[in-house]
């Protein structure tokens, strides 16, 4: 059966009309590391930034709401119809209506602007996006010593406060999905944009810092200026819990 023939018959069996049917366009997509600026934390530490590291997968894109005409629809499974596109799934963020598939690591302190892909899009009103945390592996093609290894997050920077200036690094392991970071774009068939991924270190809604609990001077137990945040410590935990959250990442349209 043709995958169009098999498409109007899941379409018929799942309620859809004919009006409903979506357009298919292609969006590249790309770091976009233009946010990556100081944050102050609760405590009163104020964060600089020099390595900023991600291992994520499948990113998705999504749409609040009911399908309307010419908007929202999902993917159905591989093993229906080969990635064909049908009625809409609903994901905790939203209908997943878009998507780049696949593993990546993302450097926003190295490659600004570096290539992702190309993401397979319908046509709507998007309003977020959603992506799986890992772990590093052999995979990836990092070198043997690289700290990104084993791990999910690496960060590396300063923190400052009150004449007092720590170096830190930390290595952060999770495996969750990150669900409904914003993304606020109208696409439709003419849209020639680029979408571009980016980490906030601070929620520019709520004003939360990414390294909200963090006491620098306190990790500091030998009081020689240098922390290191590893898995298996209780500040691994708080900075994950802050990595894991959807405030700290957002999807912007780049021309």
């Amino acid at each position: 059966m043709k995958i169009r023939q098999a498409l109007l018959l899941l379409c018929v069996a799942l309620g859809c009309s004919e009006s409903q049917e979506a357009t298919r366009v292609q969006m590249p997509v790309e770091i976009d590391a233009s946010e990556l600026v100081a944050s102050t934390s609760d405590l009163g530490w104020t964060v600089k930034l020099t390595t900023v590291r991600l291992a994520v997968t499948d990113i998705q894109f999504t749409i609040l709401g009911e399908m309307h005409e010419g908007g929202a629809a999902a993917w159905v499974p591989s093993w229906i119809l080969s990635r064909a596109w049908a009625h809409p799934g609903h994901d905790a963020g939203g209908d997943v209506t878009g998507e780049l598939p696949g593993s990546f690591v993302l450097d926003w302190s190295r490659h600004d602007g570096m290539s992702m892909g190309v993401a397979e899009m319908l046509t709507g009103d998007y309003n977020g996006m959603n992506f799986t945390l890992r772990i590093a592996d052999a995979n990836d093609r990092l070198a043997d010593d690289d700290p990104l290894l084993g791990h999910t997050a690496h960060f590396a920077g300063t923190a400052t406060r009150g004449g007092i200036t720590i170096t830190f690094i930390a290595l952060l392991i999770s495996n969750v999905q990150v669900v409904g970071a914003p993304f606020g774009l109208l696409i439709t068939d003419a849209t020639k944009d680029t979408i571009g991924i980016q980490v906030l270190p601070t929620d520019p809604v709520g004003g939360k810092s990414l390294f909200d609990g963090l006491d620098f001077a306190a990790l500091d137990e030998d009081r020689d200026g240098m922390v290191a945040i590893v898995p298996g410590d209780e500040a691994h935990n708080t900075f994950r819990r802050s990595l894991q959250s959807h405030v700290h990442y957002d999807a912007v349209q780049r021309e």
